[in-house]
């Protein structure tokens, strides 16, 4: 049985154009993109540019301090995770996952696989259908594809990050909670928080697609991962860690390290099976476009060259009725 772990409470830190933050934002300005989001279960919808909130709405029975999960959009703070442990010196990109699973240090293929292979899902370990595997299990896992060969969209390589984190932090006598660790050392100072953890049954926190959030927050995270880990100034995880995850693999171009990308350059028969026509928007989206996605339209668009990020929340995880071009062509008519 699942449980649910809440951090504590910080405030948002992203600058609003108006006073009210429960009030619309410029209402108006992007009144067509809002609606459609409010017509097909929509429940927050936000837009920042240059950290600067331009738009801001809560449909009936939400507000700015509620949390929703976000489902699969979750896999956005792995590498938020993995660049704080780089900047604290505790974690290289190009590491072997050998280096701390060390009973893969003989393994042919899995002493192949880094923590980059990992957070880009080209490791080629998978679960599959054992939806229920922990550590021991994705551990013991036998490649189903040589590393860097194949994108594989699964859990086991997140289970598997979260555990390298946990041992490296506990070594470096830190607190061993890899989510608790993220939420003060990058959440909390860019106001990330509240922020709630779905938990397995051995108290590991999901960064597959266990999280709940406000959209403000969501926004945040977006807003870091834009400014490639700055904040006030400061530079509070890796750069270079960050600008890799915006970038796709040989083996899939339009995805990144747990971000789809739209990378126009990339060839048709790359593009992920993912419930998105993300990839067929006409006029073609932004090259450097990219995008946490959860379902029922659980969204979050990062656009670098445009110093824009937008949150869409959805209120029902099964909703299917969403339309990624839709609703960016009608964002992009009102910038």
């Amino acid at each position: 049985m699942n449980r649910r772990a809440f951090l504590a409470t910080a405030t948002c830190g992203l600058a609003t154009a108006s006073a009210s933050a429960q009030a619309p934002v410029g209402a108006g300005r992007f009144d067509a993109a809002a609606a459609y989001s409010a017509e097909r279960s929509g429940a927050t919808f936000v837009v920042s540019r240059h950290g600067i909130i331009l738009d801001e709405r809560y449909e009936p029975g939400f507000a700015p301090t509620t949390l929703l999960p976000i489902g699969a959009g979750t896999r956005a703070l792995a590498p938020l995770l993995v660049a704080s442990l780089i900047e604290d010196g505790l974690m290289r990109l190009d590491e072997g996952a050998a280096q701390t699973f060390t009973e893969w240090t003989t393994h042919p293929l899995k002493n192949m696989i880094s923590v980059r292979g990992l957070l880009n899902g080209t490791s080629g370990i998978a679960f599959g259908d054992n939806a229920s595997g922990g550590v021991a299990d994705a551990i013991a896992l036998e490649p189903v594809a040589p590393p860097g060969e194949r994108f594989i969209e699964d859990r086991a390589p997140f289970v598997l990050l979260a555990e390298i984190a946990r041992r490296k932090l506990e070594t470096a006598g830190r607190t061993s909670d890899p989510a608790l660790y993220l939420a003060n050392h990058t959440l909390e100072p860019i106001g990330c928080l509240p922020i709630s953890w779905t938990r397995g049954i051995d108290g590991a926190a999901s960064f597959y697609d266990g999280v709940a959030l406000t959209g403000r927050g969501w926004a945040q995270v977006g807003e870091l991962l834009r400014r490639e880990g700055v904040w006030q100034a400061q530079q509070i995880v890796s750069a270079a860690a960050l600008r890799e995850a915006l970038q796709g693999t040989y083996a899939a171009p339009r995805v990144g390290m747990g971000l789809w990308l739209a990378a126009a350059s990339a060839r048709d028969n790359d593009t992920p099976q993912h419930d998105s026509d993300l990839w067929r928007m006409n006029p073609p989206a932004p090259q450097d476009l990219a995008m946490a996605a959860g379902a029922g339209g659980q969204r979050l668009y990062i656009i670098p060259s445009e110093h824009l990020v937008v949150v869409r929340q959805s209120r029902d995880a099964n909703a299917r009725n969403w339309s990624d071009a839709r609703f960016l062509d009608l964002v992009s008519n009102d910038l």
